[in-house]
């Protein structure tokens, strides 16, 4: 009886040693921690991303990108994978629809996501309440997500750096708790000047508490294009940062209504679609779906925008194009830019194939915008998804910029 003992310890201790020494070898893998990381210094500016190059595209003609103003194409919405039906008994202050559980003590979080063509497609987009995209150095764009929609495994990303802008327009939205990896300096000094509550992946020492490296995406589009976060890890990263993630937090960022005879006010027209040419590398259309009453995203020229998490097309129900003033930053060697997010603008609004034009005001960058139209009456907006193109405002005058059909 003894003989069988020792050998059925001998055999657990052998197992659980293998199972150790397996489970090391997995975290190595997973968050690089086998070797040294080579670390140098990225034109992202206080981003420390090991072993890479610029945030800036190899090429202006990658696969599917078109800079034809004429671009045509066969429009192929692509639909969700269907789940449980569920009860929507719940008013959504982000949305102005009714939700399927209560989300109105959830801080609301504004995620930078990486949105160069290695990054597509991204993980968790679909879930955005609101998407803002806006130009960052290089001619490309990033986009921010925000939502107050976390509580289990979803999982967003890839995860990229901020700017100051992009505080900037996410704090319009209200306290909401900002997610990137890394800063650029203006956006680092912006931050802690104001002790903004910032969940940074790379600069944060518990940043693993809630942040992971994607293997696949590591693999296929490298380093920089692979750092994600799930709803979890967002609040066990706030928790040991001593952050808050829950209060009161249910103001609603939009005045909402189904009444739309704004849209045929003075300048309004037609707009099945609306297309935003930010640059050669980055052209974005939204393709209007009478059905859904939703316009789908494509960017690169015809490349529909889905969702790697669920294979849906992101579509919003309004669509929202803000003209800013947009400089270079002098002396800069990333070639990094400025948008000013405060004071005044013109704009369109876009909804239910209509558009209208628009002014914004915003006192600071802590303040909401106001919107209003060409007629000085306030703007409400379609319940449901929205889109924010931030654009610069030479675009305001040029048709090859921003156009409609």
């Amino acid at each position: 009886m003894k003989k069988i003992i020792s050998a059925v310890l001998a055999l657990l201790l052998t197992v659980s040693c293998l199972l150790f020494l397996g489970s090391c070898q997995l975290t190595d893998w997973l968050f690089e921690h086998s070797e040294p990381e080579v670390t140098t210094r990225s034109p992202e500016g206080s981003e420390a991303v090991p072993g890479t190059s610029a945030d800036h595209p190899s090429t202006g003609d990658e696969p599917g990108v078109s800079t034809s103003e004429e671009t045509t194409f066969d429009i192929s919405i692509v639909t969700p994978e269907t789940g449980g039906s569920g009860g929507l008994a719940y008013p959504d202050y982000m949305t102005g629809l009714s939700a399927d559980r209560d989300y109105s003590k959830n801080r609301p979080v504004a995620i930078v996501i990486d949105n160069l063509s290695a990054a597509v497609p991204q993980s968790g987009l679909s879930r955005a309440d609101i998407l803002i995209e806006c130009m960052v150095e290089g001619k490309i764009t990033r986009l921010v997500m925000i939502t107050n929609k976390y509580y289990a495994n979803e999982v967003w990303g890839p995860v990229r750096s901020t700017r100051d802008y992009l505080v900037s327009l996410s704090r319009s939205f209200g306290n909401v708790l900002m997610i990137g990896a890394g800063f650029s300096p203006t956006g680092e000094k912006l931050i802690k000047d104001n002790s903004y509550d910032y969940l940074d992946g790379v600069h944060d020492k518990y940043a693993l508490t809630g942040f992971f490296r994607d293997p696949a995406r590591y693999n296929e589009s490298g380093y920089e294009h692979s750092l994600m976060i799930t709803g979890q890890g967002i609040k066990a990263l706030a928790g040991v940062n001593d952050i808050a993630v829950t209060g009161s937090y249910g103001k609603a960022p939009f005045s909402y209504s189904n009444d739309r005879g704004l849209m045929s006010g003075a300048g309004s027209g037609t707009a099945d679609y609306a297309i935003v040419n930010y640059s050669d590398f980055q052209k974005v259309q939204f393709v209007y779906s009478r059905s859904n009453q939703s316009y789908y995203r494509y960017q690169f020229g015809s490349r529909a925008h889905v969702d790697a998490e669920n294979g849906e097309q992101l579509n919003f129900e309004n669509v929202l194009i803000l003209f800013a003033k947009h400089d270079d930053i002098p002396g800069d060697d990333a070639g990094r830019i400025t948008v000013e997010t405060t004071g005044s603008g013109s704009g369109y609004y876009v909804t239910r194939g209509r558009y209208v034009p628009i002014t914004w005001q915003r006192a600071g960058i802590d303040s909401p915008f106001t919107f209003a139209t060409a007629s000085g009456g306030g703007l409400t907006f379609t319940p449901g998804k929205t889109m924010i193109c931030v654009c610069p405002d030479t675009f305001a005058t040029d048709s090859s910029r921003v156009s409609f059909k």
